[in-house]
Order: structure tokens, then C-alpha cells, then sequence
């Protein structure tokens, strides 16, 4: 998890090397290896270093190639380093050191703007090309590693977090409104904007060439919708799976020191854990060492310590149990202080890793289950492909397993599934383009949430904001054009980004095997059935992990659920005094009067345990995170919720 920091200044002005020295300096947990700075005239490229690889350590920060005078600064890892080097070595352009950062420049010699396609891996970078006097620069498809950029006038600024981007005056902070809105009542649709007006973040799978000429961006990389795997045999499918989650763990513990991983008990971390395991087991691997964190909730939806003690009992190592708790209100506050940015969601900071992690420097590596669920779980809009095939029986045998569809249903009764994910999607399909949008806006007219301020709604657009549509590709079914949706949606890369952000503070780097890139298209390219079976979801997955996971959790049924986890942090911050004088109700943001009815409505239906204290929970602790923001960030309150600070302090 290494920085990048950047200043171009394309009017052709010397660049000023003390602002890039002090996007460096705040963030020292990213150069605990060390860092470097390079500068000539235009152009001052920093890089924070963070050796997470053994061929890091040999690394130069940033990396200078002397014979053509590129320069690069990377936080990234290629995982298909052998196959470059031997075709870049056969085109002439030889690697010599190994490192993945050479790597990389030399496929820039080689395929220029094509380069990033060629790689496989998490990466963002940033290279100076003089001899074109253009800043080429570039994030991985998935969005694992964070870029954020600024384009000012006569200057270009980019860095691996946002608040780097501010050390530089030029750069004022002026909250971005549209995005505001759109964060108070849903996950991010955008997946450039920030919450400052004028900072973007750099999309994935996309690239950034920036000159005198402007600042142009495209796309390198998009799944191939046309792709389909038709196997004779459920065996088939699950034989090669397994080949391609076993090279994407294995490519993941490549590590300078040791490794750890989460162990949620789940079938996604399990797999990890376990397969990491059998790989060391078959001398496939060598690692410094590796051992698994857990935290043991009590009884109820969160629970899952049985599991745990299941991979512990099949796959002996040392593994630590880490209490739950709630993160301080000094806690959220520093964050924001520092990030400038929203704090840390309850089920991220649902307990305190610096008694165990603060100290140390023998680990490098984090591994997380994060992609099984967005691949391998299967949609709602199976529904609409069963009813396209003229498959009634296998709809309504479904219908009886899935009973709890997911909220927002504009149908009444037993039918709402069938008429939202079966029946609506195929009207959407025979009716002409030019009449989509008016039989939406009709039958599916978008609605404000009641939190949100008429005005502020109307000012920031929200309502157009909330009707818009990504432009998909044909998809072969329904199923794979809802995993579109998912991959083009804000959501992941918003979550890499604080999950990464979080990593980074223990001097981690944060690796997704479930994320790469081979096994994304695998996904997309088989059928649903391979994804659930009745009354069994991610069947590949569990096919595949036969004979490596424990059968427990192979054949487990349930999952856990996190959101109680938010009503418990409201509550233990305060409570419903956390929504007394609000900046942002004063600023006309949100309706304070709508605001404590759902909050009470929240904490009543919480304590009798009855599942709709979910429908607003994630609403209402963004209004708190955007109220601690906004009120840290732009009004310079360093302790806005301080009335409360004794109670949660306490808690």
C-alpha cells in the first residue's frame, strides 16, 4: 500500500517540490520503506513506499529509467509478471531488475496506452513521459487501489488519497452539493465525483493522459459480455474455478513479511484461509508467516464463532479473537481531521486493531473476502430469465426460497417479487428505447427521500441524479446485466477505497482474491445455475472448496448480518441527541423534524428486535458522518458532537 503523489504543472511553470514533500509527509504509514521524490521543471512525482512484495525492497522510490527518462510512481502489484517479462523481453524491451514498477514502465514502451489492459493485478500509477511531455496515469478494473486528481488551471495534481490533494492552497475545499444529496439517501452512483467540488477520482479501468493539451480520459478495460463457459459437467465448471481462485490466492501471498487474513467464519474468508493453508501445506507457497483475526460477536445474526473454530481446528495457526466494541467519538473525529472524508461505517470499525496491530512491522499483507458476494451469490433478475425461458415451475420453486427480497418493491402482495425482478424487467426489454423513460417515469416515478430538504433537493438536482441509468452492453441474460450494474455502480470502488484506507493505517496493503480479474470474467461468464442451486447459493465456490473446507461451512445455509452493528453505534454515541443542532439541518441539507421520527422509529423497532429498524439505518448514520464532515471539514469544529463526548467516551 505505497502513495503516489503528483504536480504537474502542464503552463509550463517549474513545479513547486515542497507541495509534493508535503503530500508525502501525511502519509507516513505509507513510507515506512521510505520514500523519493523526482523533479524536473513541470513535474514533481513523489512516492511514499510501502515494500509489499520481496521485489519491492529493491525498488527505487519513484522509479527512473535513466535511458529514456520515464519516470513512474506506483502503488500496485503485477500478478502476471512472468508472462510480461517474457513477452517484453522477446519485443526487445528487457526487464532487468524484476521489480513490478520496471514491469510496468516497459509495458508502457511497449503498448502504450494499451498497457494497462496487459496487466493483471491492483495498481494505480502515475508516469511522466518527457519525450511527449505527457502524465500518463492509470487504475486497475476494479477500483482496489485508490487515484484521486485535481485539475486546476495550469496544473494537474494527483495522489493515492484525497486529503494530499489539499496540501497544495491552490486546491480549495468547497463541498461538491450534488453528491452530498445523493450520499444522504443512497450508495454512490457516481463513480468519479468526491464530496469536494473539483477533486475526481480517477474511475476504474480507465486512464488519464494529461498534457498541455488538456486532460483526456477514456477506458481500457471492459468485460466481454459476449463471453460464455459451457461445460458438460457441474465438475467442469468447478475444476476450473478452483484453478483460477487457487493462482489469484497464491498471486496475493507474494510478501515481503507476513501475512494475515480476516476470518469471518463465512463461506468467502474461510475459502481464502483455508485454500492460503493447503497452499502452504503443498510447499506452493512460502511465507514469513500468516495468521487470522476474527471478531466473536455474541448470539445473534452477527455470530459466527463456531465456523471460525471449524477452519481453526482443520487448519491449526495462530489466530486471534479481537473483543467488538464501538469506535470513539474521538476516534471518528480523528479520522475526519485527517482524511477529510467520512468516517469509518460500525461494521468496519466494530472493534480496535491498534492493541494488536499498532506496534508491528512483521506484517504486510491483509487478505479479505470482499468480491464473493458481488460474483457468486446470484440476482433477483434470475426471476426475468426463468420467465423468458418459459420456465413458470422453476420461478415459482424459487419464489418459495427467496423470502426476503430486498426492499424498494413498488408491487403489492405475494406477486411483488415475480412483477418487480420477473415480469418489469421483461416489459423494459420489448418496450423502444425512445419510450423507456417515459414508462418509468409513469409506472416508476423516482421518489425524494423524506430526509432530504425540498430545496436542497431541487437545487443539487436529486431527482435526476436518482433517475439516471449506466449505459450497459447487450448481456446475454438478465443475470448478467444486473452483475453489469454492479460492476459500473459506485459502490465497490467506495468501499475498496475505506477499506484500503483502513488497511493502510496498520501499514497493510489490502488484497482481494476474489477481485481479480480472470475470476470477475469466469463470473460472467457462466450460467446462473452455477451461482445457486435451490436453497444453495455460490455452488461453484462450495463444489470447488469439496475436501479443503471444513463441510460445516461448506454446506452452511445462513449468513451473518451487520447491521445491527449501526443502531448499537448510534446508541452508544449518543443516541437520538447525536441529531440535536445539526450544521447540516441549520444548512438546509436535511429535515431535522424527519430525521428524530425515523430515528425514534429506528431504536423502537431495534429494541423488539424487529427487522424494519433496517430500513433507515444506513440513512441515518450518513446524515451523523456527513454532520461530523461537514462540520470538521469546512466549519472547523474540532469536536462537533463535544456534549456528548462524556457519554460516548464512556461507552
Amino acid at each position: 500500500m505505497s502513495g503516489i503523489a503528483v504536480l504537474y504543472q502542464w503552463d509550463g511553470a517549474p513545479a513547486d517540490r515542497s507541495t509534493v514533500e508535503r503530500m508525502i509527509a501525511v502519509i507516513p504509514y505509507r513510507s515506512v520503506d521510505g520514500f523519493g521524490i523526482w523533479g524536473d521543471g513541470p513535474v514533481a512525482i513523489g512516492h511514499a513506499k510501502l515494500a509489499t512484495t520481496p521485489e519491492a525492497s529493491a525498488e527505487t522510490s519513484p522509479f527512473v529509467d535513466e535511458s529514456s527518462g520515464l519516470v513512474l510512481s506506483m502503488d500496485g502489484r503485477v500478478d502476471n509478471r512472468d508472462e510480461l517479462t517474457a513477452e517484453l523481453n522477446s519485443r526487445g524491451h528487457r526487464v532487468r531488475t524484476g521489480t513490478d514498477a520496471e514491469i510496468v514502465l516497459r509495458s508502457w514502451q511497449c503498448w502504450g496506452a494499451e498497457a494497462p489492459a496487459r496487466v493483471i493485478g491492483d495498481f494505480a500509477f502515475a508516469l511522466w513521459d518527457p519525450s511527449k511531455r505527457t502524465l500518463f496515469c492509470a487504475r486497475d478494473p476494479m477500483g482496489v487501489k485508490s487515484f484521486y486528481y485535481f485539475n486546476g488551471p495550469g496544473f494537474f495534481l494527483c495522489a493515492s488519497e484525497i486529503h494530499q490533494l489539499f496540501q497544495d492552497p491552490r486546491v480549495l475545499r468547497r463541498p461538491n452539493e450534488p453528491a452530498i444529496a445523493e450520499i444522504l439517501v443512497r450508495t454512490p452512483f457516481d463513480r468519479e465525483e468526491t464530496l469536494f467540488e473539483g477533486v475526481r477520482r480517477l474511475e476504474p479501468a480507465h486512464y488519464l493522459s494529461v498534457s498541455a493539451r488538456g486532460v483526456e480520459c477514456h477506458q481500457y478495460y471492459f468485460p466481454d459480455a459476449s463471453r460464455e463457459i459451457v461445460y458438460r459437467s457441474d465438475d467442469d465448471y468447478s475444476e476450473h474455478f478452483f484453478s483460477l481462485l487457487k493462482e489469484a490466492v497464491r498471486c496475493r501471498l507474494r510478501s515481503s513479511r507476513g501475512v494475515e487474513s480476516d476470518l469471518s467464519g463465512g463461506l468467502d474468508s474461510s475459502s481464502i484461509v483455508c485454500l492460503t493453508e493447503q497452499l502452504r501445506q503443498d510447499g506452493e507457497v512460502q511465507l514469513p508467516s500468516f495468521e487470522t483475526f476474527s471478531v466473536p460477536f455474541g448470539p445473534g445474526p452477527a455470530a459466527e464463532t463456531e465456523y471460525v473454530e471449524e477452519v481453526i481446528h482443520k487448519y491449526p495457526h495462530r489466530h486471534t479473537y479481537l473483543l467488538p466494541g464501538i469506535a470513539r467519538l474521538s476516534q471518528l473525529n480523528a479520522q475526519v481531521a485527517h482524511y477529510l472524508d467520512l468516517p469509518d461505517f460500525p461494521n468496519c470499525g466494530c472493534t480496535d486493531y491498534t492493541s494488536i496491530l499498532g506496534n508491528r512491522n512483521d506484517l504486510r499483507v491483509r487478505l479479505c473476502g470482499l468480491g464473493g458476494d458481488e460474483w457468486f451469490t446470484g440476482t433477483y433478475l434470475v426471476y426475468a430469465d426463468l420467465l423468458s425461458q418459459f420456465r413458470f415451475a422453476a420461478a415459482l420453486r424459487r419464489l418459495r426460497i427467496n423470502r426476503n427480497p430486498p426492499p424498494g418493491f413498488f408491487f403489492p402482495g405475494y406477486t411483488k417479487v415475480l412483477a418487480e425482478y420477473g415480469v418489469w424487467p421483461l416489459v423494459q426489454k420489448v418496450v423502444p428505447n425512445r419510450l423507456k423513460s417515459a414508462l418509468r417515469q409513469s409506472l416508476r416515478p423516482p421518489k425524494l427521500h423524506p430526509l432530504v430538504m425540498p430545496a436542497f433537493a431541487a437545487r443539487t438536482k436529486l431527482l435526476d441524479r436518482l433517475s439516471a441509468r449506466w449505459p450497459l452492453p447487450s448481456s446475454r441474460t438478465f443475470t448478467q446485466q444486473d452483475m453489469f450494474q454492479t460492476y459500473l455502480s459506485g459502490q465497490l470502488p467506495y468501499g475498496l477505497e475505506m477499506d484500503g484506507r483502513w488497511t493502510a493505517r496498520f501499514r497493510l496493503e489490502a488484497r482481494h482474491p476474489f477481485l481479480d480479474r480472470r475470476i470477475m470474467e469466469f463470473a460472467f461468464a457462466i450460467p446462473d445455475n452455477q451461482r445457486f442451486r435451490p436453497g444453495v447459493s455460490k455452488f461453484v465456490l462450495r463444489n470447488s472448496m469439496r475436501g479443503i473446507l471444513p463441510e460445516k461451512i461448506r454446506r452452511r445455509s445462513d449468513k451473518s448480518n451487520l447491521s445491527e452493528l449501526y443502531p448499537m453505534a448510534m446508541i452508544a454515541l449518543g443516541g437520538e441527541r447525536l441529531f440535536d443542532r445539526l450544521n447540516i439541518v441549520q444548512s438546509g441539507w436535511v429535515d431535522g423534524v424527519v430525521l428524530r421520527r425515523l430515528y425514534r422509529s429506528m431504536a423502537e423497532a431495534f429494541s423488539r428486535r424487529d427487522p424494519s429498524y433496517e430500513e433507515n439505518i444506513l440513512e441515518l448514520w450518513k446524515v451523523f458522518a456527513v454532520e461530523l464532515w461537514f462540520s470538521v471539514v469546512f466549519l472547523g469544529i474540532s469536536e462537533p458532537f463535544k456534549h456528548l463526548t462524556g457519554t460516548t467516551e464512556a461507552a
